[in-house]
C-alpha cells in the first residue's frame, strides 16, 4: 500500500495541504481547490461540516457558521446555531478534509506523519488544541508541529533561494495573526534566531473589518434604519445580510490588489458603494508599517547586523497586497523574497518536514515531535459541561475557605515576613491633597482629583506635587490610562455623557456624545479602550413582578482607538439583555452581586491577552399579554470573548453548571469564581473546583504576573473574615497565606459600586492589598511565599499604583475604614 506524508496550514481565513509521497510533494487540492476556507457550520442535524460547503452556509444561516475557527484556540468554545462547540472539534473537522482527500488518493492508505503549523509565538496550551484536533481525525500516526516561519523557510532552501550558514527573515502576514522571526539556516535544518516577534491583532481579517465600516459609512448615508438593523439585529434575515456585506469587504480588498477602484451593489438599499486603494491604504497604513517596525525590532534583537541578513522572505495570504510589498520592500530593497501563493510555501514545507521524519524517524528537526496518535475518528458535539469533582474532604478549617496550613505549620499569623529580601517601609511623603484616584501608566502618573467647582485630570512631573499637564471636566465619572493615551467619560447632564480619548499629554484627540444610564466601566489595554455602559433605562425589579431582588436592562459597549491618526466616530455595541440579581440588604439597597445567583458580571481585562471579558445574566420568562408579571423565570449567562477590532464572540453557559461572577484568562488558561467556588481548567481542558465557596461569602481570584492568588471573604453581608491564599500549579490547589476570621478586606469583593472596589492591586508576581480591623487600615504584601504587614494607620489606606521608587498609595485619616471610599484622600508615598 502507498506511503505518505501530510502537511497543512490550518489558517484563520484559508487552509491548505500538501501531500509527499516517494519523495515528491504536491499541493492538495480539496473540494477542486488549494486554498479552502476555514469555516465551520454545525448542520441542523448536529453534524460540524468544514470548508466550502460550510462557507456557503453563512448565505442561508449565518448563525451557524464561525468564519474563523482559529481564532478560537485558547479562548474557549464557539456558538453555533446556539450550541457551544469545542474549538478542538471545528479544528479537526477542518482537518478532516485534507485527510480524506489525501487518503481517497492513496488507495484508503493512513498517512505515516502529519505535520501541522502554528504561529511562532503560540504558548504550549494553543499548540495542544492542534494535537488533540488531529487525535480526533487518525489514529496511530505521528503528529509533529512546526512554526510557520520555519515552515516557509524550508520552502525557500529547498528551492536553492538561500545559502547555508546564512541568516533569513520572515515576514508572515496571515488572516489572523502577524509574525516575524529570524533563522539560522544550516542546508535543511532551522534554527530561530532571537525572541520571535508579532501581533496577534494585526491581519487580513482586521482589514477587511476596517473595509466593512467603510462601506457601512456610505450604506449609513443612503440608509440609516437599514444598516442599524445590519449591524445590530439578530434576525436571521439581517445577520444573512451583514454576512454578504462581510464578503463583498473581503472581495473589495482583495480586488484592490490589481485595481484602483472597487465598486460593489448593495441588494439590500439597491445602491453602490466604492472603496479606491488609497482609501484602503488609508485605513490600514498605519499598522502595515507598525509590522515592519516589528520585523526591524524582531531582527535588531537578534543581533543581526544588515550585512549578514540574506533574505527576507514574505509569506501568509495578506503580505500579497500591494501596500505591503511597498513598505517591505522600502525597508529591505533587494533582500525581499516573495512567491506565488504564500499560503502553499508554509504548507510547503510542513509537508517536507514530515517526509524528512517518515524517511528518518529518529530526526525532528524544526518542528515539535510527538508520540503517534492514539485518538479516534472525530466524535460529535457534547453540549454538557464537565461535572465537578466533589470537594476534598478535610480541606477548610477554621471556617476559612482557603485550605489551612499542613500538619505542623501554624497559619501565618498577621505580621508574617515574606523573606529577608522583603520591602521596607521608610516612612511615609506626602504628594497631594483632594485626590480621588491615581494610576501610573506607561511611565507616567496620573491623578483625578474632585473639588466644588469639578474635577480635574492632571498629570504628575515628580513626587513633589507638581503637575505639568491638565485637563478640567464637570465630573470625571470614569477613566483607564495606558501608556498609548487615557479615555474618559465625562457627566454633562441627565443620563448624558461625553466619552473622550487623550494623548498622554492630556490634549484631547476625540470626543463622542453618548446616552447613558448608570455607571459606565472603562477598560483599556495598549492602544485599545472600551466603554461599557446601559444605553437604556434600568429597571428595578423585585418579587412583585415574579423576578428575583436585581434590575434588568441591556449592555453596550464602543471601542476607541488610543494610538492616534484619524478614525471615524466609534459604533455603538449593543451586546444583548443584562440582569443583575443583588442581596436584599434593606428593601432598597441594589449593590451586593448574589452569589447564587445569575448574575451578568462587570466587564473585566483579559490577562495576558489584548482583550477583555464580559458576562451577560439573561433569561426568559412567560409574560402573559397586558400582565406586568413574569412566570416561568428560566436564566441562563452568556460569556462574551472581546477582541481588539470589536470582535465579539458570545458562548452560551451550559445548563446545569454553575452560575459565573468572575472570568480571568491567566497565562492562556482559564479562572474563574462561580456560585460553586474557585474554579480552574486543567491541561486537558476540564474544569475542576479548586476551592468551594463558603455559604453567605465569596471568593475570587487575583492575578499578579507568573501567579495568581485566591481571595475570600467568609461573610459578605455584613463583612466578615478573610483570607489569601496562591494557586499551586503542581498539586492544583490553593496554598494558605494569611487570614483573620475577626478583620474583614477594605471593599468589596461583590460590590457593583465603583467605590467600594477591593483595594489591591498586581507589583510583579506578588500584590499590595489593605484589610481593615478594629477601626484601623493595615497595609499587606502578599507573595508567593507568605505575606507581612507593611503599614497600620487609622482611617482609609489603599494602594493604587507600584512606581520605581515605592507604592502611592490614598490616605484619609478621618474617614474610617469600611466598605466604601467616596470622598478625595491625601496621595502619598511610601518609599520601598
Amino acid at each position: 500500500m502507498a506511503q505518505w506524508c501530510l502537511g497543512v496550514d490550518l489558517g484563520t481565513s484559508f487552509s491548505a495541504g500538501v501531500i509527499a509521497a516517494e519523495g515528491r510533494f504536491d499541493i492538495l487540492e480539496v473540494e477542486g481547490e488549494r486554498r479552502i476556507p476555514s469555516a465551520v457550520m454545525l448542520d441542523e442535524r448536529g453534524n460540524l461540516v468544514a470548508g466550502r460547503i460550510a462557507q456557503r452556509g453563512i448565505a442561508i444561516s449565518p448563525e451557524r457558521v464561525e468564519r474563523n475557527p482559529k481564532r478560537y484556540v485558547g479562548r474557549g468554545k464557539m456558538l453555533l446555531g446556539g450550541v457551544p462547540v469545542d474549538v478542538v472539534d471545528a479544528m479537526a473537522a477542518l482537518l478532516e478534509l485534507f485527510v480524506s482527500e489525501g487518503r481517497r488518493r492513496f488507495d484508503g492508505a493512513t498517512p505515516d506523519c502529519i505535520a501541522l503549523t502554528h504561529p511562532v509565538a503560540w504558548s504550549e496550551e494553543r499548540k495542544a488544541v492542534l494535537v488533540a484536533a488531529a487525535k480526533k481525525v487518525v489514529r496511530g500516526v505521528r503528529i509533529v508541529l512546526i512554526d510557520e516561519p520555519v515552515a516557509s523557510a524550508r520552502y525557500f532552501a529547498s528551492a536553492g533561494r538561500v545559502a547555508a550558514g546564512s541568516h533569513l527573515a520572515v515576514y508572515d502576514l496571515g488572516g489572523g495573526t502577524f509574525d516575524a522571526a529570524v533563522l539560522t539556516v544550516d542546508g535543511s535544518d532551522f534554527k530561530v534566531v532571537g525572541e520571535p516577534g508579532g501581533s496577534d491583532e494585526i491581519g487580513g481579517e482586521g482589514f477587511d473589518e476596517r473595509v466593512f465600516a467603510f462601506l457601512g459609512e456610505q450604506i449609513e448615508r443612503f440608509d440609516a434604519e437599514w444598516w442599524t438593523q445590519v449591524t445590530t439585529n439578530p434576525e436571521r434575515r439581517y445577520a444573512s445580510y451583514a454576512a454578504d456585506l462581510f464578503k463583498m469587504a473581503r472581495e473589495a480588498k482583495e480586488a484592490l490588489s490589481k485595481f484602483d477602484t472597487s465598486s460593489h451593489y448593495v441588494v439590500g438599499i439597491n445602491e453602490d458603494v466604492h472603496i479606491t486603494r488609497d482609501d484602503l491604504e488609508r485605513l490600514i497604513g498605519d499598522e502595515i508599517v507598525k509590522t515592519v517596525d516589528i520585523l526591524d525590532d524582531t531582527i535588531r534583537s537578534a543581533g543581526i547586523g544588515a550585512h549578514e541578513l540574506g533574505a527576507v522572505f514574505m509569506t501568509g495570504g495578506a503580505s500579497r497586497m500591494p501596500l505591503v510589498q511597498h513598505v517591505v520592500r522600502e525597508r529591505h530593497g533587494e533582500l525581499v523574497r516573495t512567491y506565488d501563493d504564500p499560503k502553499i510555501v508554509v504548507a510547503y514545507g510542513a509537508a517536507q518536514l514530515a517526509w524528512k521524519l517518515k524517511v528518518d524517524p529518529s530526526r525532528s528537526t524544526g518542528g515539535h515531535s510527538l508520540p503517534a496518535s492514539t485518538g479516534g475518528h472525530p466524535l460529535p458535539v457534547h453540549t454538557g459541561g464537565h461535572p465537578l469533582p466533589a470537594a476534598p474532604a478535610g480541606g477548610h478549617t477554621g471556617g476559612h475557605p482557603l485550605p489551612a496550613p499542613a500538619a505542623g505549620h501554624a497559619a501565618a499569623p498577621a505580621s508574617r515576613a515574606a523573606g529577608a529580601d522583603g520591602p521596607a517601609v521608610q516612612g511615609i511623603e506626602k504628594v497631594m491633597d483632594g485626590v480621588l484616584e491615581a494610576r501610573a501608566e506607561g511611565g507616567r502618573i496620573f491623578v483625578h482629583q474632585a473639588f466644588p467647582g469639578g474635577h480635574f485630570l492632571r498629570r504628575l512631573d515628580g513626587l513633589g506635587g507638581r503637575y505639568d499637564r491638565e485637563l478640567p471636566f464637570g465630573r470625571l465619572v470614569e477613566w483607564a490610562a495606558t501608556g498609548e493615551g487615557v479615555a474618559t467619560v465625562e457627566q454633562v447632564g441627565p443620563a448624558q455623557v461625553l466619552v473622550r480619548t487623550l494623548t498622554p499629554e492630556l490634549t484631547v484627540r476625540t470626543t463622542q456624545p453618548l446616552q447613558m444610564w448608570g455607571n459606565p466601566t472603562v477598560l483599556a489595554h495598549g492602544p485599545v479602550a472600551w466603554v461599557f455602559y446601559q444605553p437604556r433605562q434600568v429597571i428595578a425589579v423585585d418579587g412583585t413582578v415574579g423576578l428575583p431582588w436585581g434590575e434588568t436592562g441591556h449592555l453596550a459597549m464602543i471601542e476607541l482607538n488610543l494610538g492616534g491618526g484619524f478614525f471615524p466616530e466609534a459604533v455603538p455595541r449593543d451586546l444583548g439583555p443584562y440582569a443583575q440579581w443583588f442581596v436584599n440588604e434593606d428593601n432598597r439597597t441594589r449593590r451586593l452581586i448574589d452569589q447564587e445567583g445569575p448574575s451578568g458580571t462587570e466587564p473585566a481585562p483579559s490577562v495576558g491577552a489584548p482583550g477583555c471579558t464580559v458576562v451577560l445574566g439573561q433569561f426568559g420568562s412567560n409574560k402573559p399579554l397586558f400582565a406586568n408579571r413574569h412566570e416561568g423565570f428560566r436564566p441562563w449567562q452568556v460569556l462574551c470573548l472581546i477582541d481588539p477590532g470589536g470582535i465579539v464572540r458570545p458562548t452560551v453557559r451550559e445548563p446545569g453548571r454553575s452560575w459565573l461572577h468572575q472570568v480571568v484568562l491567566h497565562k492562556g488558561r482559564w479562572f474563574t469564581a462561580s456560585s460553586a467556588g474557585l474554579e480552574a481548567d486543567t491541561a486537558d481542558g476540564r474544569t475542576t473546583l479548586v476551592m468551594p465557596r463558603p455559604r453567605g461569602g465569596a471568593l475570587r481570584w487575583f492575578p499578579a504576573g507568573n501567579h495568581i492568588y485566591a481571595i475570600s471573604a467568609d461573610q459578605v453581608s455584613p463583612a466578615r473574615g478573610w483570607s489569601v491564599g496562591v494557586f499551586n500549579e503542581r498539586t492544583h490547589a490553593v496554598d494558605f497565606l494569611m487570614g483573620k476570621q475577626s478583620a474583614a478586606l477594605s471593599g468589596h469583593l461583590t460590590s457593583r459600586h465603583r467605590w467600594e472596589r477591593p483595594r489591591m492591586i498586581a507589583d510583579g508576581d506578588s500584590m499590595w492589598m489593605t484589610m481593615r480591623d478594629a477601626g484601623r487600615s493595615r497595609l499587606l504584601h502578599v507573595t508567593p511565599a507568605g505575606a507581612r504587614e507593611v503599614h497600620r494607620t487609622p482611617g482609609t489606606f489603599e494602594p493604587v499604583a507600584r512606581i520605581p521608587t515605592g507604592l502611592l498609595c490614598l490616605h484619609h485619616p478621618d474617614d474610617a475604614a469600611g466598605t466604601a471610599r467616596d470622598q478625595p484622600a491625601t496621595l502619598v508615598h511610601l518609599p520601598l
